[in-house]
C-alpha cells in the first residue's frame, strides 16, 4: 500500500512541476509576446523567443522527471535524498537557463520609445537561496547514509505496530 501511495505522490508532484516549470512560463512568455495596452500593440523585441521556449521545455521536462523519482521514493531514504539534491541542482540550471536564453533581458518597443527590463539580480537572489537548499540536501544525504540502519529499524517497528493493531 505504501508503494502505491508513493507512486501516486510522485505522479501528483510531477504534474505540479510540469504546470509550474513548463505551462505557466510558456503561457506567460506567449502572453507577453502578444501584449497590447489600451489598443496599442507592444512588441516584444525578443528574437530568441523560440530559444527561450526550448530551454523552458527542456529543463522543465528534466526537472519534472526528477521530481517523480524524488517524491515517489520512501521518506528518509538515500534514494530520496540523492534525487532531492539532484532536483535542486536541476532547478538551479532551470533558473539559470532563463539567463542564458535571453529571457531576463527583455525590451518592449512602443510607438513613443522603449522599455528595457533586466531581471538578472532577481535570479541571482533565487540562486543564492537554492545554494542554501543544496547545503541542506547534502546534509540530508549524509544523514540518511550514516543513520540508514537506525531509519530502517524505525520503519520496521512502525510497520510491525501497524500490523499489530
Amino acid at each position: 500500500m505504501e508503494d502505491t501511495k508513493n507512486m501516486i505522490r510522485g505522479i501528483i508532484f510531477t504534474i505540479i512541476y510540469i504546470i509550474t516549470t513548463i505551462v505557466i512560463p510558456y503561457l506567460g512568455f506567449t502572453w507577453v509576446k502578444n501584449l497590447s495596452i489600451q489598443g496599442m500593440p507592444i512588441q516584444l523585441e525578443q528574437v530568441q523567443y523560440e530559444n527561450i521556449i526550448f530551454w523552458i521545455f527542456a529543463f522543465g521536462l528534466i526537472v519534472s522527471g526528477c521530481a517523480f523519482f524524488a517524491y515517489s521514493s520512501p521518506s528518509q531514504s538515500i534514494r530520496r535524498g540523492i534525487f532531492s539534491l539532484l532536483q535542486v541542482i536541476l532547478n538551479c540550471f532551470y533558473i539559470w537557463s532563463y539567463r542564458f536564453s535571453g529571457a531576463l533581458e527583455v525590451e518592449f518597443i512602443f510607438e513613443f520609445g522603449s522599455v528595457y527590463i533586466n531581471l538578472t539580480q532577481m535570479i541571482l537572489v533565487y540562486l543564492g537561496v537554492y545554494f542554501l537548499t543544496i547545503l541542506l540536501k547534502i546534509y540530508d544525504v549524509i544523514d540518511f547514509t550514516v543513520n540508514r540502519y537506525k531509519i530502517r529499524e524505525e520503519r520496521e517497528q512502525k510497520l510491525l505496530q501497524k500490523e499489530g493493531k
